[in-house]
């Protein structure tokens, strides 16, 4: 796995070994940042359910002040610190380590301009993670981006945000919601 642009383009990262993590494709991640475009330079990102951190690391990459690295697993948390030291990122990022969405307390308080919500597919975990966020997490002009499995359709129930826009990746579906 390697960043696809900026000014780290090409950095191999350390990946999690084991089922336990799913990185977005390099693929998937490029048309991400290419549709993004100028809202990521000096942008603050919460990235939640961080794996490797290539997500984060490729936001760093192209121009975001600060990243918030939000992951479960000790070992995967230390994985993000080693891919941070590797790119010379550690002073513009922040590994916490949270089971969410339950431990989104522990999280920085916002605004974040652009929030990640990448987790395992199949478990629910992005719509109850989406239901969670408060709105003053999200800067005004924010960006929320949900990735979940075409087989797993993402319908939450009760969100302070809209969706407006989808884009679909062979299995990959990312969601965008603003205020």
């Amino acid at each position: 796995m390697r960043i696809t642009g900026g000014r780290l383009k090409g950095l191999i990262l350390v990946s999690p070994k084991g089922r336990g993590t799913r990185p977005m494709t390099e693929k998937v991640r490029k048309a991400l940042f290419d549709i993004l475009g100028a809202r990521v330079s000096g942008a603050r990102v919460l990235d939640l359910f961080s794996g490797s951190g290539a997500l984060g690391l490729e936001a760093l990459s192209r121009g975001d002040k600060e990243v918030i690295f939000a992951e479960a697993d000790p070992r995967v948390c230390e994985i993000i610190r080693q891919n941070l030291r590797k790119a010379g990122l550690e002073d513009q990022a922040r590994v916490v380590r949270a089971h969410l969405p339950r431990d989104l307390h522990r999280l920085p308080p916002g605004p974040y301009d652009l929030i990640f919500i990448t987790p395992p597919y199949g478990r629910g975990l992005g719509e109850r993670t989406l239901e969670s966020l408060s709105p003053n997490l999200l800067a005004e002009e924010g960006l929320i981006v949900v990735e979940e499995t075409k087989g797993q359709p993402l319908s939450p129930q009760k969100v302070a945000f809209k969706e407006y826009r989808r884009k679909t990746y062979g299995q990959t579906v990312l969601y965008f919601y603003g205020k």
